[in-house]
């Protein structure tokens, strides 16, 4: 399957779905990248290279964690809806760094 052929599989199955636009154009665009960089379709990739592949973006493009756990949810559409592989769950892959604000507790504010 060429690397045109697999990226309209996309397309198909992200409308039979019911995503959102901006899912869909998410997806493909996600799809495109990754088999760009490889210049390779998917079917000719692993795992090995999805994980190398998003290991590149965060050190090499620094692409935020937020981002990086996109191109996991459209490589995870790819390779588990449309290519049909069984490869398990490619699971999120970073935890999003949360701003949690100090917050002092009644006793310690009455104190200051």
């Amino acid at each position: 399957m060429t690397k045109e052929e697999i990226l309209e599989k996309v397309k198909f199955h992200a409308v039979l779905r019911g995503l959102s636009k901006n899912t869909q154009d998410e997806y493909y665009t996600k799809a495109k990248q990754f088999q760009d960089h490889y210049n390779k379709p998917a079917t000719e990739l692993n795992t090995t290279d999805v994980q190398n592949y998003l290991y590149h973006l965060l050190t090499e493009r620094k692409i935020s964690t937020g981002s990086i756990n996109t191109y996991n949810s459209g490589l995870r559409f790819l390779y588990n809806i449309v290519l049909d592989k069984t490869w398990g769950r490619l699971r999120r892959l970073l935890r999003l760094s949360v701003f949690r604000p100090s917050v002092f507790s009644s006793d310690r504010i009455s104190t200051c």
